[in-house]
């Protein structure tokens, strides 16, 4: 079929040049660069696409739910979709093209027809031509009739087992009016126009469905915050010191309370099902009650060989053997900067049914494990790291919510520990007794949103009344690990990046090993957030913010000659300039030689850890047993500025084509 439509639409001349590409094979990183898609997808089981384009349908579901994709990456992009299945199947009947359809909407791409079904066992000829002639009306109305020379790639999937990607380039010529018919075919269908971006509709407050009835826990959830779909000023804290939206777990009344005691006495599930839902459309694997995992871009991009995430310029994890993962979903911050537009639990205690860690651990990886089999046929994966991939040796305990409420985090942590797999676990500062009682991790972390208790309260929206105490207490604990601990801070324009002598009074306190500057990464338009593209700082102004704590830490030490209020000098050691992150380090613990080793040793953490577990927490270590020295390109101002120059990075043209990018060896021989 698809090679009868590219049939049709260049019997017209040198209109367009077309292309046929199997889905399976098409590079979903091409699309942006598309100016027409024309697809054609037969439906399997259950209203899937075929087996072997379920990469591509996966991918293309990926983009459309991933809060770091613009809703506009496809907005130049105009494509068709026709169905290919069987009535018999009722409610399955052609939804994996109703599936792709919605996907390519979503991300800002403009339909030239609605989405066409075609039954195989009655109409699907008669709907093909009627379709293919549409199409084709539609592509050559997009010609200009200047007779100037234009561009016009044009992509279609077809193909009744794997289906074909069909990609079309060429000159446009002078093309007549479209008349009141076809005119290259009897069908007797009119021409179709362009499809029009369509108007924004005015905002209406979202309906439940019936099925859908909110739960106990979810009116809990609700009355933490007020309502953010709310338009008045107890809404979303718009600035700085303004926390009207907050309601304190203390003020919420004999009822609430009365609520969560009955929860607590049920043994009543954290997630509700509008919670799964919502978080299960994101792309999450929930686990269990309360727990989840989620696979990671960087892991789909270093499986690719197209570079990894700032932990593995950082620290040398492998970001493909990395698993992204929470066994508590539920929060007792509401920042305004969270990435889940606070879709996920709150609360600030543990008050639901437990799962046992074991079970947790299990299910994360061979759930992380399916997410990697999904990458098998997706273009450009080298087979040696997707076969690599499977075995999980990082985890990343920082997916969403607060890890360390979980009630049996150590013995989680064990769990993971006992599989050789490293630990870096990510808290709020909230719960200071939790922090004491951690056990060895591969690394700890703090995020330090802010530096006084004024601005924590309008950026973080903590529940707590107490929370800057709470947080305070977590740093002095904080101080007192032997092994690495990481401050991370995340920038905000307009909200925190005037506090530089105040951020250095709190790394005084707890003098981190690390602390980890990183621009807000802004999560799109939220009724949760009232955060822009303005409030996101470049990298040079992340490095410059960098160098300012580096610069007030020295001079404090230099204008007080107290031993008992030295501060260790930090200085910016690497950088991940994608990620416009960047590390500060201890010099007097990690620099040797002049040399930095902000790496870690992996294997020789698995023998200390074991070892620990081994003497029933008798035999020590220390940050510095399992450092490894930094390599050269992922120091602060190299010339990779922290990519690898093993991987091989990806660029789009002037024209929008995706081009590799050579790396030249440089002096010190590492690429």
């Amino acid at each position: 079929m698809a090679y009868e439509l590219m049939e049709r639409i260049v019997a017209f001349g040198n209109v367009v040049t077309v292309n046929i590409c199997d889905m399976k094979d098409y590079d979903l990183d091409s699309l942006e660069s598309e100016n027409v898609v024309l697809i054609l997808c037969s439906t399997w089981t259950g209203g899937t696409v075929p087996e072997l384009c379920e990469p591509f349908m996966a991918g293309l579901q990926d983009l459309a739910n991933d809060f770091r994709v613009s809703k506009n990456l496809l907005d130049k992009v105009k494509f068709a979709v026709m169905g290919l299945g069987g009535k018999v199947y009722g409610e399955n009947f052609c939804k994996s093209s109703l599936d792709i359809h919605n996907a390519l909407v979503s991300l800002g791409a403009s339909p030239l027809l609605g989405v066409v079904y075609g039954d195989d066992a009655s109409d699907l000829s008669a709907r093909f031509t009627s379709w293919s002639c549409r199409v084709e009306s539609s592509v050559l109305s997009l010609c200009p009739s200047s007779g100037l020379e234009s561009q016009a790639p044009v992509s279609a999937s077809g193909g009744r087992r794997n289906g074909k990607v069909q990609r079309l380039k060429g000159s446009a010529r002078k093309s007549s009016p479209p008349s009141e018919s076809c005119g290259d075919c009897s069908c007797g269908e009119p021409p179709v126009e362009p499809a029009t971006r369509p108007k924004k509709k005015k905002k209406q407050k979202k309906v439940i469905p019936e099925e859908e009835e909110l739960e106990e826990e979810d009116i809990i959830n609700n009355t933490f915050v007020c309502d953010s779909d709310s338009d008045d000023e107890g809404g979303v804290v718009e600035s700085k010191g303004e926390a009207e939206g907050l309601v304190d777990v203390e003020d919420l009344g004999t009822s609430m309370a009365n609520a969560e005691e009955e929860s607590r006495a049920v043994g009543r599930e954290m997630v509700t099902k509008l919670q799964r839902k919502a978080l299960t459309k994101e792309g999450y694997k929930i686990i269990g009650t309360h727990s989840a995992v989620k696979m990671c871009r960087w892991t789909k991009n270093q499986m690719r060989g197209r570079g990894g995430c700032y932990k593995h310029s950082f620290y040398g994890i492998t970001s493909y053997q990395c698993m992204e993962a929470t066994p508590s979903l539920a929060c007792a911050n509401k920042c305004v900067f969270c990435w889940r537009h606070h879709k996920n639990p709150v609360g600030t205690e543990w008050r639901w049914k437990t799962d046992s860690p074991d079970m947790i651990v299990s299910q994360a990886i061979s759930e992380h494990q399916a997410m990697v089999n999904q990458m098998r046929g997706v273009p450009g994966v080298l087979p040696e790291r997707f076969k690599e991939a499977f075995t999980v040796r990082h985890c990343a305990l920082s997916l969403v919510g607060e890890p360390i409420m979980y009630p049996h985090i150590n013995e989680m942590v064990k769990q993971l520990h006992d599989r050789k797999i490293s630990t870096f676990l990510v808290t709020n500062a909230q719960f200071p007794e939790a922090i004491r009682d951690m056990d060895p991790v591969t690394q700890l972390y703090v995020s330090v949103d802010a530096a006084t208790s004024e601005s924590m309260k309008a950026i973080d929206r903590p529940l707590f009344k107490d929370f800057w105490q709470r947080f305070r207490t977590s740093l002095v604990h904080m101080r007192e690990k032997r092994q690495r601990t990481v401050y991370r801070m995340t920038l905000v324009k307009s909200w925190n990046m005037d506090e530089v002598q105040q951020y250095s009074d709190l790394i005084a306190e707890g003098c981190p090993d690390f602390i980890e500057i990183k621009a807000v990464t802004y999560c799109g338009k939220s009724d949760a957030s009232s955060l822009t593209m303005q409030n996101v700082p470049w990298h040079h102004e992340v490095c410059d913010y960098a160098e300012a704590i580096s610069a007030n830490l020295k001079a404090r030490n230099n204008n007080n000659s107290d031993e008992a209020v030295y501060v260790p000098g930090y200085s910016i050691a690497t950088e991940h300039e994608h990620s416009c992150c960047v590390l500060l380090a201890r010099e007097d613990k990690f620099k040797v030689d002049g040399e930095w080793y902000t790496w870690i040793d992996y294997n020789k953490f698995d023998e200390l850890i074991a070892e620990y577990y081994a003497s029933g927490g008798e035999k020590k270590f220390t940050s510095s047993d399992y450092m490894a020295k930094t390599p050269s390109w992922a120091l602060y101002k190299s010339a990779e500025r922290g990519f690898d120059p093993v991987e091989s990075r990806w660029r789009r043209n002037k024209a929008g084509a995706i081009v590799e990018i050579e790396y030249k060896a440089s002096d010190s021989g590492c690429g």
